[in-house]
C-alpha cells in the first residue's frame, strides 16, 4: 500500500534556491478512483495537479488557496483547492474531458483566503494561446511576484518546484546568486531524474538524495484528497437555488425528494421536497 503523499522542503543556501519536491503518487492513484476523466484528459488533469500542487509551500499558517482555469480553447474547467495543512481537492469539468491540450486559451482566477481577511486575495491571469505547463510559472511570475518553475517527472507521479532566492546585502551578509533556474536545474538534473526514475516512496531515500546535492532539509508534509462537503452544506445551496428559481425547476411535480452529488468527491446526498417548505 503506497504511503499517503508528501511535499518536502529544501534550501540551497550557497547557491540561493528552495527546492520542493513532491511526492504524489498516492494522491494521484486516490483521484483516479474518485474521478471518472479517462485517456488523455486524466493524463491532463494528473500532470496539472502535479504541477499546481507544489505551491502549497506557500502558504501560511491558516491559509489557503484555490487556482480556477476556466479555458476556451479547448472547452474545460479545472479547480484545484488547497491548504497550508496540505489537505486538497479538485475537479475536471466535464468529466467526458478527453484531451491533453498543447496549449490552452482563457482565463485563470487565483483566490489566496487568508485568517485575518473578511475578502480574499484575488486576480485574474489571462491565458492565450499558452503552454499548459507554463500556466503555473505564469502564476509564480505575475501573482505571487517570485521566479520560480515546475518541472514533472515523466515516469512517476512526482514533480520538483525550484524558486530562486533574492539576493540580499544585510548586516553584512552579502550574497551573489548568479545561477539562472535552467543553470541550477542543469546542475542537478541528472540526481532528479534518477529519483524521478526510481519512483520511490521512502523519506530517508528522497532526503538524503537532495541532502546529497547540498541542500538543507526544511521538513514535510502531508499532501491529500479532503473534500469538506456535508449534507447540510448541499441543502443550503440547493435551498438558494430554490429561492432564487422556484421548487418546481428543482424538482419535478411528481418528485419528492432528488440525488444530489458532491462534484469534488462524488459523494452523493438524498434530498426531500419537504425540508424546501420553510
Amino acid at each position: 500500500m503506497l504511503p499517503e503523499s508528501r511535499l518536502y522542503s529544501f534550501i540551497d543556501q550557497k547557491e540561493g534556491f528552495t527546492l520542493h519536491f513532491l511526492e504524489g503518487q498516492k494522491l494521484i492513484k486516490d483521484l483516479a478512483v474518485i474521478h471518472h476523466v479517462i485517456g488523455a484528459g486524466f493524463n491532463y488533469f494528473r500532470d496539472a495537479i502535479l504541477t499546481f500542487q507544489p505551491m502549497i509551500a506557500f502558504l501560511k499558517p491558516g491559509e489557503g488557496l484555490g487556482v480556477y482555469i476556466d479555458s476556451e480553447d479547448p472547452y474545460f474547467r479545472l479547480k484545484v483547492e488547497m491548504s497550508d495543512q496540505g489537505q486538497m481537492r479538485t475537479l475536471l469539468l466535464p468529466e467526458e474531458f478527453n484531451e491533453f491540450p498543447s496549449q490552452i486559451t482563457g482565463r485563470c482566477r487565483i483566490v489566496k483566503i487568508m485568517p485575518d481577511e473578511r475578502n480574499p486575495y484575488t486576480s485574474i491571469i489571462n491565458i492565450d494561446g499558452v503552454d499548459f505547463h507554463q500556466v503555473a510559472n505564469q502564476i509564480l511570475s505575475e501573482s505571487y511576484q517570485i521566479r520560480s518553475e515546475v518541472f514533472l517527472s515523466d515516469n512517476s507521479d512526482q514533480s520538483i518546484m525550484l524558486m530562486k532566492l533574492p539576493e540580499i546585502n544585510v548586516n553584512k551578509v552579502q550574497t551573489n546568486y548568479s545561477k539562472t533556474i535552467e543553470e541550477y536545474l542543469k546542475h542537478i538534473e541528472s540526481e532528479v531524474k534518477d529519483l524521478f526514475d526510481q519512483g520511490t516512496t521512502e523519506q530517508p531515500i528522497i532526503q538524503t538524495k537532495f541532502e546529497n546535492l547540498g541542500l538543507l532539509y526544511l521538513g514535510s508534509k502531508e499532501i491529500k484528497f479532503k473534500c469538506n462537503c456535508s449534507r447540510e452544506r448541499m441543502l443550503e445551496g440547493v435551498r438558494t437555488i430554490v429561492r432564487a428559481s422556484g421548487i418546481d425547476h428543482v424538482f419535478a411535480p411528481e418528485e419528492s425528494e432528488i440525488e444530489a452529488k458532491c462534484d469534488y468527491c462524488k459523494t452523493a446526498y438524498l434530498l426531500k421536497r419537504s425540508e424546501f417548505y420553510s
